[in-house]
């Protein structure tokens, strides 16, 4: 006995369009390409925004590395999933929806385009998994909703769009199940078994008349598919949309080194023929945004993991990065909205009106100015974010904007820059590092001269005499190993991190052209840097202008001397130490192990971790240009992170970074803990552990100069 569409009785299928007789099966046509009208219109609005934006060729290289990195954060979820309870809920709505697109593009390939593949095991295999997936779909929105608006965390801030799309996708699974259930009820379906979740709702349907089914069905069945038609035309308008945006964000995401800001090469700008007119600096209105910014706006969803990480929010401080892209969001689709009604009416722009009148700044209207410099840029945001959004270089955009064009910037910082500017380092004059290494007979290597290990003492290690002392320590551990070594001497001026982190390009960018050729000048195997900045620009960054050298952090080395065995420590140390990764080690270069190898390597040394370690370290407060600048307001970032290693039983703190040196050391003695803890670069225990002494009385060289 053959059945409908052709298909034995005893093969797997069921009726199509049952009770939905022509025309009006035909009568969804119309209704959906009006929604899809709709829908394409508002991508194409989209499509018109980002790329009416400034270019960036960026974001089309490296194609295999792209895939690989969509694959891990999109069908397989691991990002997401690093927070592990919205990250389950999300799972459930994602593969579930995928799962259903599934089953809905199988039914539409065999009736609408007679291409018959919905019948057999495969009709069985299809029907189980669009059962399963509708019930994980209804599962990750009970969730999402109870989340959303009965436990309702910090991070969350609900608007009309959130409960709309809850609300549209679970009427639209529970529709689906009460049609299946109706269906399997008056059919007597003989597989209704492998469709688990219909099966059970066709136990509660029945007791109807025959012509109450079919008005009932019909009703039901012409509701879910408004629901539908409504999904397909909202999809651009409301945060649907990121169906298609994130996983376009995280494909086109940067590749270039995490340590790495974009460069804008000023040389060129300062020698255009055109200067007075073209010269621009950052981003100050939405003419200067690229359109991967704009992308950057469209893929965010407001889940607040960014803002549940910033340090700065979680003190208090005016800063919360999901308000941040959000706030640049509405205020460029506005301002572009503005721009297109000056048109023709073709959507092209009025030349003459925008000539007439520029666009508003950014700063001052969308976003506060002491918000951009509020950010330590710790990276937390960036490597927390499910769209990979680059909140830092949204925000250094903006800082080098309102520093290069417009000289807006806090005193303090100001003060740091001049000094820079003037003497080749934000502390004082040049002359006192020549006389302190002088004094203090560091080895110095001159041009065309040549060593193993050229190190980079630093500005902060120089003019300070508590930091001092690291620079010996470091010393000793490499020529302990036998190591020939050596330093720039009086040509060895700031790394340019301190101007870069505060905006100002053209003071960056010179030091950064004269330290290449001075370091260049020298012939090493690698350069060694023990801050964390310095080593993080020169590694990441110099490559920008031609650097080609290996840069070390002087944990790196010593693990790795250590490992060779060049180095040993025979001196146990019975104390407790907790360990600070330092932002621009750890999460922006990955420099985890290498720092705990040493200390484990240890005798008698207990390492406890603080609650927040690793990459989900909280940042001391000095990074982002906070070194040289107090914003007041909230608990300072240094005092948290001080009670946090408090909180360990540690007598200990190491450190490999002098930014948090100095940071951590304040942060004790603010909390009168400096009887209890003392913080270490790591090196200091290392040197105890070889069986030598610290240096601890040396004379700061500015006071000495000064003197």
């Amino acid at each position: 006995m053959k059945m409908e569409m052709n298909v034995a009785a005893n093969v797997a299928h069921r009726a199509m369009y049952w009770h939905i007789e022509s025309p009006y099966k035909f009568m969804i046509y119309p209704f959906a390409l009006i929604a899809l009208g709709i829908c394409i219109y508002g991508i194409y609005r989209k499509f018109k925004f980002w790329f009416s934006a400034q270019p960036d060729k960026t974001r089309f290289n490296n194609w295999w590395t792209r895939i690989k990195l969509f694959l891990w954060d999109i069908p397989a979820q691991l990002r997401v999933l690093k927070d592990p309870f919205p990250g389950i809920m999300h799972v459930l709505i994602f593969w579930s929806f995928l799962a259903l697109m599934f089953a809905t593009a199988v039914v539409f390939l065999d009736v609408d385009f007679h291409i018959r593949i919905y019948h057999g095991p495969f009709y069985l295999f299809v029907t189980i998994l669009a059962d399963l997936a509708g019930l994980a779909l209804l599962a990750g929105l009970v969730i999402a909703a109870v989340r959303r608006y009965i436990m309702k965390p910090d991070r969350l801030d609900n608007k009309w769009d959130d409960a709309f799309f809850i609300i549209l996708l679970f009427v639209s699974a529970c529709t689906g199940f009460l049609l299946e259930g109706i269906r399997i009820r008056y059919t007597n379906d003989q597989w209704a078994m492998f469709s688990p979740i219909g099966y059970l709702v066709s136990l509660f349907v029945g007791g109807m008349s025959e012509p109450g089914v079919i008005r009932v069905y019909q009703s039901i069945w012409w509701f879910h598919f408004a629901v539908l038609f409504v999904f397909i035309a909202a999809f651009p308008y409301t945060k649907m949309f990121h169906i298609l945006v994130l996983p376009a964000n995280v494909l086109l995401s940067s590749l270039e080194p995490k340590g790495g800001l974009p460069r804008v090469d000023i040389e060129a700008l300062l020698n255009d023929e055109k200067a007075d007119e073209n010269f621009n600096v950052g981003v100050s209105t939405i003419k200067e945004q690229t359109w991967k910014m704009r992308l950057d706006y469209d893929a965010c969803i407001r889940c607040g993991r960014c803002q549940d990480v910033c340090p700065a929010y979680l003190n208090q401080h005016p800063l919360s990065p999901k308000k941040f892209i959000q706030d640049l969001k509405n205020f460029s689709w506005q301002e572009y909205n503005k721009m297109i009604t000056k048109g023709n009416g073709n959507g092209s722009k009025d030349e003459s009106a925008e000539n007439q009148e520029e666009p508003p700044l950014i700063v001052g209207n969308a976003i506060d100015q002491q918000t951009i410099w509020e950010c330590r840029t710790c990276r937390a945001c960036m490597d927390v974010c499910p769209a990979r959004i680059e909140h830092i270089p949204q925000m250094m955009e903006l800082r080098r904007a309102e520093v290069m064009m417009r000289g807006q910037l806090p005193q303090d910082a100001s003060i740091a820059l001049k000094t820079m500017e003037r003497t080749g380092n934000p502390f004082g004059p040049q002359e006192a590092r020549k006389q302190w290494i002088e004094e203090a007979q560091i080895p110095v290597v001159g041009p065309g001269e040549e060593c193993d290990v050229l190190f980079w003492i630093g500005c902060c290690t120089t003019y300070d005499l508590c930091k001092q002392k690291v620079a010996y320590n470091v010393l000793k551990i490499l020529q302990g190993a036998g190591l020939k070594l050596g330093v720039l001497g009086e040509d060895e001026q700031c790394c340019g991190d301190p101007a870069r982190a505060l905006g100002d390009e053209n003071i960056f960018q010179t030091i950064v052209k004269s330290q290449i050729q001075t370091i260049q000048s020298r012939k090493f195997k690698y350069l060694v840097a023990h801050c964390a900045h310095c080593f993080n620009v020169f590694r990441n960054e110099y490559p920008q202008f031609g650097a080609k050298f290996k840069v070390l952090h002087h944990t790196e080395l010593i693990a790795q001397l250590l490992k060779e065995g060049r180095i040993k420590f025979p001196v146990p140390i019975e104390r407790t130490v907790t360990y600070h990764d330092p932002c621009y080690l750890g999460r922006y270069n990955d420099i985890y192990d290498e720092p705990r190898q040493i200390l484990s390597a240890i005798k008698g040394l207990k390492l406890v971790e603080m609650k927040n370690n690793r990459e989900k370290a909280r940042c001391c407060g000095g990074g982002g240009g906070h070194y040289w600048m107090d914003i007041p307001g909230g608990e300072r970032l240094n005092v948290t992170r001080a009670k946090e290693a408090n909180e360990t039983g540690a007598d200990l703190i190491t450190v490999g970074c002098i930014y948090c040196l100095h940071m951590l050391d304040d942060a004790l003695k603010i909390l009168n803990l400096d009887d209890k803890m003392t913080v270490y670069d790591i090196s200091e225990l290392v040197v105890v552990a070889m069986g030598g002494e610290v240096d601890t009385k040396l004379t700061c060289a500015l006071e000495k100069f000064a003197a």
